[in-house]
């Protein structure tokens, strides 16, 4: 059964929103050491919660076995805000990074999942802590289109092909919660905002997908 959640590719999350302004101070304060640069994406990732929280790029891994485990360096506005509100909603946990990228940088455009696993279930939940969510678009045979400018958390689909031009003056930072993303099958307090149904992905996806 095909279910609202289903069609879902970019979706308000209305949930308490944490402190932004020190959230986004306290991530750009960690020192390098614990990022790392992530060549599928280009932009700068910080792992927060992984599996048997291991850290650096291993971190990005979810084929080890094991619980997902906060890095002892997570912020603890953010670690509360997560444990207080997002996993209680969702139903699961699930790697969480930061995403960094600096201005006038475009991430690269791809797909956050397998090629098996295209045109299936692939919600990721983000909040931007610094910058604007409308910098962020999804690619269709008609061209790209924007996400709508938000300051809620969202849900998007990350099995469609995407990408991201920092347009803004400033880093714009980003927390990502999935893969995984087995919870719940649908969500409280959400408000869809683009429907699959509405837009087609561009006929070749070859350029998208990991090398």
């Amino acid at each position: 059964m095909i279910t609202d959640s289903d069609n879902l590719m970019f979706a308000r999350v209305d949930l308490p929103i944490l402190n932004k302004e020190k959230a986004a101070s306290d991530i750009l304060s960690l020192p390098d050491s614990v990022s790392f640069w992530d060549d599928y994406r280009y932009t700068k990732m910080i792992p927060l919660m992984t599996k048997q929280g291991q850290g650096s790029s291993h971190g990005a891994s979810n084929l080890r076995p094991g619980e997902f485990i906060w890095l002892d360096y997570t912020p603890t506005e953010i670690k509360n805000w997560f444990e207080d509100y997002v996993f209680p909603w969702c139903g699961t946990r699930a790697r969480i990074m930061a995403l960094i990228t600096q201005p006038n940088i475009a991430n690269y455009e791809h797909i956050d999942c397998e090629q098996h696993e295209l045109n299936t279930r692939q919600h990721k939940f983000r909040i931007v802590l610094q910058g604007t969510t409308d910098t962020l678009y999804f690619k269709t045979v008609d061209g790209d289109i924007a996400v709508p400018s938000i300051e809620s958390a969202f849900v998007m689909d990350g099995g469609w092909p995407h990408g991201m031009t920092n347009t803004g003056t400033e880093a714009k930072v980003t927390l990502a919660m999935g893969a995984p993303w087995t919870g719940n099958n649908e969500y409280d307090n959400i408000d869809i905002l683009m429907d699959r149904r509405h837009y087609t992905m561009p006929k070749d996806l070859n350029n998208f997908w990991k090398k």
